[in-house]
């Protein structure tokens, strides 16, 4: 063990003195945070969500629009609602900033034929998605409510005991749509406790999407520090000491994960202290989604290093791959702003994980957030140490 952390700290000691690495790593990703905090200000805002003011033209007097109105509107505190007569009216109340979003609701809104149509300033984009997403969510589940009444009930007005009288079809069909609606409403109940109390500013998000990823970088600069020594025959004096080559593969490990904590620390402290930002009400979530993300590209290095063969692979991975791996993880735009396919593939990208832990504790979460991204970094931290560390044994 004492030999692995003699390699490890060896490791961080080239890095620290390595001027280019440390401004690649270290000062690159606190000037983008403070280039793109300041001049993408715009796209998101920067105080807390109080109240959303949401203006209502109602043209579909069925049933779903009601419930929607009384039901998903009304019952969420942040949220005040203003009847208005007509769409030319709603966007006057736009326009004179009386309202911050304004929803019309179609004819037949219920058969889910047409959707509603949100508008929002253009200052209040989040809120206008928020909205949007609250109605697309209640439709579906009104849709589904129905279609699952209309199912049941067929069945049940074709059964022996329906037609000998013995069951009252109308009865069934209310309870069962009671329930239903019940069941949707819990459902919908979550979209209000997603949204979080606060609103992400510019800074805030930047802040977590320069850190997630320029720590990705430690995944190349982990290998590369191996295929370096393997070139330079360092690493074959290494094994003819008496240290285990277990021991030497994981102080390179160590070495990596080292550097990638003393990055996520100075960036913590920097941004809290420079530029003011504001990480969340627990600093301590902060640090074991951190230590946790850092342990994950640290053990993806180590896999790559058994996998890559030169110095010119991992040149190229360190680019063009950390690049695409950053854009879909959400560091270049917010990820609310992606289309729905590029939302599904950036599920399997570990910095959009990270991103979005990082954002939830801004937002005021707490650990029930971390839990599934803090143990997937484990699990990825683990397997793919473990598995690196095995092929290079072998090899």
């Amino acid at each position: 063990m004492k030999k692995a952390i003699w390699i490890a700290w060896k490791d961080v000691k080239i890095r620290i003195t390595d001027k280019k690495g440390f401004m690649m790593l270290i000062l690159m990703p606190l000037i983008l945070t403070a280039i793109l905090g300041a001049a993408l200000g715009s796209i998101l805002g920067g105080s807390e969500i109080d109240e959303i003011k949401v203006g209502y033209v109602q043209s579909d007097l069925s049933g779903a629009s009601k419930m929607f109105k009384t039901d998903v509107l009304e019952k969420m505190k942040m949220i005040k609602v203003t009847e208005a007569g007509s769409k030319k009216e709603m966007k006057k109340l736009l326009a004179e900033k009386k309202i911050d979003v304004g929803i019309a609701v179609p004819a037949h809104w219920g058969s889910g034929k047409k959707p509603a149509a949100v508008y929002a300033g253009t200052d209040q984009e989040l809120k206008g998605s928020i909205i949007e997403t609250a109605a697309v969510s209640f439709i579906d589940q009104y849709k589904a409510v129905r279609e699952a009444s209309s199912a049941s009930m067929e069945y049940v007005t074709k059964t022996e005991a329906a037609k000998q009288g013995k069951l009252n079809p109308s009865l069934i069909a209310e309870n069962l749509a009671k329930t239903l609606e019940k069941e949707a409403g819990a459902r919908l109940a979550v979209t209000e406790k997603s949204v979080g109390t606060k609103e992400v500013t510019s800074f805030q998000y930047y802040s977590a999407a320069m850190l997630c990823m320029f720590m990705l970088f430690h995944m190349t600069v982990g290998a590369k520090s191996f295929l370096l020594e393997k070139e330079t025959e360092t690493l074959a004096r290494l094994l003819l000491t008496p240290a285990q080559k277990y021991a030497i593969l994981f102080g390179k490990w160590l070495g990596t994960y080292l550097f990638a904590i003393i990055q996520f620390f100075i960036f913590l402290i920097v941004t809290i202290n420079v530029f003011d930002v504001d990480w969340g009400d627990n600093l301590l979530f902060v640090s074991v989604l951190g230590l946790s993300y850092a342990a994950a590209v640290s053990g993806i290095s180590m896999l790559l290093a058994s996998c890559l063969s030169d110095m010119k692979s991992a040149d190229v991975l360190g680019g063009f791959g950390i690049q695409v791996l950053a854009v879909l993880g959400g560091s270049m735009l917010p990820l609310y702003q992606f289309p729905d396919f590029l939302q599904s593939v950036s599920k399997a990208v570990p910095n959009r994980w990270a991103l979005e832990g990082f954002l939830s504790l801004m937002e005021g979460g707490g650990w029930a957030e971390l839990q599934t991204p803090v143990l997937l970094f484990a699990a990825i931290g683990l397997c793919s140490l473990a598995v690196g560390i095995r092929r290079l044994h072998t090899r």
